[in-house]
């Protein structure tokens, strides 16, 4: 959820460098990455994505994700165009837009290409699956110890005190939820984003996944209550569906698996470097 709330406040760069921007009618080539062309466009998007002024900085910067994406899909790794569309969504919707359609009209009124735009997210799905996947593979694919975990399926509904309705839609989920019209209801009336659409379904948790005011009394109720947290800003509906045991791969944690992954990452990436072939065609991005 972090690094979801991270992407969702990237966006609000893009979209400020496109409204302050004296944006040329023209596009053009300026660097080819092993053969793949770079347009001064994509440049420019890239210098709001990361929140990078100097071009030649943003060039490195948009280079390096080139690099690492590639070898993602040479590596076998894919991601497909629904998991663009649904990150897409997501951000669309953290930022108070309702449909993809909506959000590619904004980022077109400040002269971003959709396209382009796409193009950026799919990369970083594939950075994001290369590191959880190939690297993490090559640091901890031998390991094979397991432990039983216990997991639940949660479902939630997330009712804002800011919101005019509140008094009327609290009483009447208060009145009227139940296990049967909980899905139906969440996709009604929830107003978090990410669980709204897919009926409220949180997924499946495990003890500490979740923030404590959640993850305390989900673990501490009964398989198919239904109860309510209250927030600062708000309150939940939750639900607990269900309750499973599963073996799990014991894979190390904590902030030194991190450091060991980020080190791995600049191993990798270093090596990519040194084997492109990059194409300066405007000189001024060197």
């Amino acid at each position: 959820m972090i690094k979801k709330v991270l992407l969702f406040l990237l966006l609000f760069a893009v979209v400020s460098y496109g409204k302050e921007s004296d944006l040329k009618l023209f596009d053009k080539v300026v660097i080819v990455v092993n053969g793949q062309p770079v347009l001064k466009s994509e440049v420019e998007l890239a210098m709001g994505w990361f929140g990078i002024k100097d071009k030649k900085e943003a060039a490195k910067k948009l280079i390096d994700q080139i690099l690492v994406a590639q070898a993602a899909e040479k590596s076998g790794i894919r991601v497909s165009p629904a998991e663009v569309e649904e990150a897409i969504l997501r951000i669309a919707k953290a930022n108070k837009l309702n449909s993809v359609e909506e959000f590619r009209k904004k980022l077109e009124e400040q002269n971003i290409s959709f396209t382009e735009f796409k193009d950026l997210i799919k990369r970083e799905l594939l950075i994001q699956r290369y590191v959880q996947v190939h690297i993490r593979r090559m640091l901890f694919g031998g390991i094979k110890e397991g432990k039983e975990v216990t997991f639940r399926t949660v479902r939630i509904i997330f009712l804002s005190t800011k919101d005019k309705k509140f008094k009327e839609k609290y009483q009447f989920l208060k009145e009227h939820l139940n296990q049967k019209n909980f899905s139906e209801f969440a996709k009604k009336y929830s107003e978090d984003p990410i669980t709204a659409e897919k009926g409220g379904l949180l997924g499946e948790v495990k003890k500490g996944d979740l923030i404590k005011k959640l993850d305390t009394p989900i673990w501490e109720r009964k398989v198919g209550e239904i109860f309510e947290v209250t927030t600062d800003n708000g309150v939940y509906f939750v639900y607990v569906v269900s309750e499973e045991r599963k073996i799990v791969n014991q894979q190390p944690t904590g902030k030194e698996i991190s450091e060991k992954l980020k080190k791995e990452y600049e191993i990798q990436l270093n090596k990519l470097r040194e084997k492109a072939v990059i194409e300066y065609l405007d000189k001024s991005y060197m």
